[in-house]
């Protein structure tokens, strides 16, 4: 299983507005995506959502800075409309396998010391 951190898309918009580096209004794309975590033993997904703009057109990726008004509008907008999916952690069946071996192992030694006495 790979290790790291993914961006999963979330939602994804074409925008009307003029890309402010080529000025062409059809190429915008904001697309949203929430951080997850993956590794041998589990799988998290986080509450961290991002976005980025790019243009199809120029090729560019359109940094905040350059962002108009109408440009922050827009994505004020469809910020509102997303709904990331709900933040979790799920363990692995490695994990789950070593957790079982512990319990087993804990109520063994609560069994042997029972017995003992």
């Amino acid at each position: 299983m790979s290790s790291g951190e993914k961006q999963i898309t979330i939602k994804e918009a074409s925008l009307t507005n003029n890309c402010p580096e080529c000025y062409n209004a059809t190429g915008l794309t904001l697309t949203f995506y929430q951080k997850q975590i993956e590794n041998r033993w589990f799988k998290k997904v986080t509450g961290e959502v991002s976005n980025t703009l790019r243009c199809s057109k120029c090729n560019s990726t359109i940094y905040p800075v350059k962002w108009t008004d109408e440009i922050e509008s827009v994505l004020e907008y469809y910020s509102k409309t997303i709904s990331p999916a709900p933040t979790s952690l799920r363990l692995s069946g490695l994990s789950l396998a070593l957790l079982f071996v512990i319990v087993a192992a804990v109520a063994g030694g609560f069994a042997v010391i029972h017995y003992v006495r």
